[in-house]
């Protein structure tokens, strides 16, 4: 504290009397000062705490909390090395922050502002790009290109099947009344290249573990185009017990509404299978008044999966009787050979 005794001593000193014996007062603690003919006085460190006066030296000033925070600082600053109680002891500003960058800013150099901007500029560059081709990508895998040898009828040699020898046909029982739905239970292929693939798939298969080629007579894929499988009069290994009598049709995918990725009808699909059939009657290998079943209506078996086997119904030509349940091929022929199915 600042007392009596202090301004006496500070009058002394102010008329040049006790010089020798001058004194800094910090702390409430007096300290001798150095003569003026001696060498100015260094204070490394000076702690003021509850008072609002002091000498240094022959100079009176008045040192403020805020003088002695930003002497501390500037002081910490030209420290390379800050120890804990250090930097503890700092004062913190809190500037907002478009306050912080502002200053940055006005504290570069104009070479450092450009720098800055064009670095900027790269980003938002390169970002951009980034976003563009990244759309290109998603556009170019949702819509591929489609590109087949014919519209809607793929024969064997077009999706590049294996070759295969056959020796049973259904000659004995053509023109036949008997068209069979089921569904490959495969994944799903929407172009002409990924349809053409799968069956090389199914093909392989069939062919490595049952020794026998692609079960169904063709096959119909999610591009809606028909694909040949075994073919006209070619027995088929689709139904068990009908197949000597029958036209196997298995669309790609499964049709089973009840899974959560099951795969839809499309009208594409329908038409076309239509047209298929239209041309069996043509070439005379179904009877005119023939009928279309789910392989289901014949076994225990959920082909061609419940969405597919309601499409069916729809047609009117589906047996809704299902007259063929348990016959085998020839009590088929003997019962409805010389009536008429609808």
């Amino acid at each position: 504290m600042w007392t009596e005794n202090d301004d006496k001593i500070e009058e002394r000193v102010r008329n040049g009397l006790g010089a020798v014996n001058s004194v800094a007062n910090y702390d409430d603690r007096i300290a001798p000062v150095p003569s003026a003919a001696a060498a100015t006085p260094s204070i490394s460190n000076l702690n003021v705490n509850n008072s609002k006066k002091v000498h240094i030296g022959p100079k009176f000033v008045s040192v403020t909390q805020n003088v002695q925070n930003q002497e501390l600082v500037k002081g910490l600053m030209e420290s390379w090395y800050l120890r804990r109680e250090d930097w503890q002891a700092m004062p913190s500003y809190k500037l907002p922050f478009h306050k912080y960058l502002w200053d940055i800013v006005k504290n570069s150099s104009r070479t450092e502002r450009l720098s800055c901007a064009v670095a900027v500029m790269v980003l938002i560059t390169c970002i951009a790009l980034i976003v563009y081709f990244t759309g290109m990508s998603a556009n170019t895998s949702e819509s591929p290109i489609d590109k087949a040898p014919h519209e809607w009828r793929i024969t064997r040699e077009m999706w590049l099947a294996r070759p295969y020898n056959y020796t049973n046909t259904l000659d004995a029982f053509e023109p036949l009344m008997l068209v069979i739905f089921q569904h490959t239970v495969s994944p799903q292929c929407s172009v002409f290249k990924n349809c053409a693939a799968e069956l090389r798939n199914l093909q392989g298969y069939f062919i490595s573990h049952y020794d026998y080629d692609i079960p169904y007579n063709f096959l119909v894929g999610n591009d809606g185009r028909v694909y040949e499988g075994r073919g006209w009069n070619i027995e088929g290994a689709h139904t068990f017990g009908y197949n000597r009598c029958s036209i196997g049709i298995g669309f790609i995918g499964d049709y089973r509404g009840e899974i959560e990725s099951h795969s839809s009808v499309t009208e594409t699909q329908l038409n076309r299978t239509r047209m298929l059939l239209e041309e069996g009657v043509r070439l005379g290998h179904l009877r005119k008044d023939f009928l279309v079943i789910g392989a289901k209506d014949l076994g225990p078996t959920a082909s061609p999966g419940s969405i597919l086997n309601n499409a069916l119904k729809q047609w009117p030509n589906y047996d809704h009787k299902n007259r063929f349940y348990k016959l085998n091929c020839e009590k088929m022929e003997e019962k409805f050979g010389n009536t008429t199915l609808y």
